[in-house]
């Protein structure tokens, strides 16, 4: 039996996979990490907007079925989850700079 992810990709698309630089064309800018960092946390306030939204329609009663909340609060989950690591590995980079000897 095969169990295909449920929506990693689709999850966080707001990231994107770009090809090396030797594969990009000179028309085309690079987007800066910047950008991305904010498409991703722009990204997470839409899902958090969902999951609020889903939890919502569950308490009130007018949701079509409980597993489509479960979806939104685990989506919320695991990017938020992805936003959390990608800072701490900002931060340790930060740190790893700071200790190196001028």
């Amino acid at each position: 039996m095969y169990i295909r992810p449920v929506g990693t990709v689709k999850t966080l698309g707001t990231l994107p996979l770009t090809p090396p630089r030797s594969a990009r064309t000179s028309a085309a800018p690079a987007e800066s990490f910047q950008d991305t960092l904010r498409r991703a946390v722009f990204s997470l306030e839409q899902m958090d907007k969902e999951l609020l939204k889903s939890n919502i329609e569950l308490v009130a009663g007018t949701a079509k079925d409980m597993h489509t909340a479960v979806l939104a609060a685990e989506k919320a989950s695991l990017a938020l989850d992805l936003i959390i690591a990608i800072r701490n590995k900002a931060i340790e980079a930060y740190q790893e700079i700071m200790r190196m000897p001028i």
